[in-house]
């Protein structure tokens, strides 16, 4: 079983604008591929999008410039308590998609290496400052002394840190490598509430506590296969076109059904009278009949939770909520 797709976008560009262009394209190359008589899977508004931020010029940073794989610390132990208002502000920054800060001068060859190795340090080690960088109002003049940030939504880039021409000192260092972090944490928010925004499901889905999430992580994830979610036949015409109006049911008017899947442990177990999903292939078997109005939300909610929970899962093993990914069955 693989997580779901992922896609590198590369910024400064408009994160949403790129990732709603690039599902589309996803989706008209699915379509030309797809055979008569096959579903064609739907992908959620900018889902799975990597933040993947580039330095710019000899000014410019990133959040993620030094940023590491996987479980990170800092976002465990600093981003989790940012306040709503603070939240909201940062979002308003960063809402440009490219979470870039520019410096009011240069960096010199020691002071990159020097902001580089703090990067490391924080995120890794949990190096963290003592304060926070002071943010200057809309009028208010830098001084000269000390860093400070101006916000700047809008413009190319998110804001501009104001540097003295003075060494700076490691605490400073690391207000603004927080900073920074905190504008890369509030897009990946705004981001995970994007985009599903546009879809009826995404409460429902959220309600679901993590024992509820590890039981679906292992009926999906256990199968040794490379592709997810195949059909024992081809959908009919007539079928298809209800799948895809039970599809926009579903993800606008959050139509569902209470009444869970058939679920079985290997092939031979099916008996051919009503839709089934079979763990050990990963498979759904569909009766020779017509799927029922019942079974075709059985099988359209199956195919999104299986999307949902891997990137929720991933989501909080990267924020700390998790340890790591949960347990598969252990198949014969």
């Amino acid at each position: 079983m693989r997580p779901m797709n992922e896609i590198e976008i590369e910024l400064p560009q408009i994160v949403l604008d790129r990732a709603d262009a690039a599902y589309a394209q996803i989706r008209q190359q699915a379509a030309q591929e797809s055979p008569a008589g096959r579903r064609v899977r739907s992908f959620p508004r900018a889902a799975g999008i990597l933040l993947a931020v580039v330095i710019l010029s000899a000014t410019a940073v990133s959040a993620a410039a030094v940023g590491i794989v996987g479980y990170r610390r800092y976002m465990a132990e600093r981003m989790t308590d940012i306040g709503t208002e603070e939240l909201g502000h940062l979002e308003m920054v960063a809402e440009q998609g490219n979470v870039t800060a520019e410096f009011s001068r240069e960096l010199t060859a020691r002071e990159r290496s020097i902001y580089e190795q703090l990067t490391r340090e924080y995120e890794a080690n949990g190096k963290y400052p003592v304060g926070q960088i002071r943010e200057l109002a809309e009028d208010e003049n830098y001084s000269g002394t000390g860093v400070a940030v101006r916000s700047t939504p809008g413009e190319e880039y998110g804001c501009l840190i104001y540097l003295p021409d003075t060494v700076l000192t490691e605490e400073e260092w690391l207000e603004i490598i927080e900073y920074l972090h905190k504008l890369d944490y509030s897009l990946r928010e705004k981001l995970w509430q994007q985009k599903y925004s546009e879809v009826s499901y995404f409460d429902r889905y959220e309600q679901m506590t993590d024992a509820e999430i590890d039981e679906l992580y292992a009926l999906l994830a256990s199968a040794p296969v490379d592709v997810w979610g195949t059909d024992s036949r081809n959908l009919t015409a007539e079928e298809q076109s209800r799948y895809e109006q039970w599809t926009e049911k579903y993800e606008v008017e959050n139509a569902y059904t209470e009444s869970p899947i058939k679920v079985i442990t290997d092939p031979e177990e099916y008996d051919g009278q009503e839709l089934a999903y079979c763990i050990s292939d990963a498979r759904f078997y569909e009766p020779e009949r017509e799927l029922t109005d019942e079974e075709m939300l059985q099988l359209i909610d199956l195919e999104h939770k299986n999307q949902y929970i891997f990137e929720r899962i991933d989501r909080e093993i990267e924020c700390g909520k998790r340890a790591g990914w949960p347990q598969t069955y252990h198949l014969q």
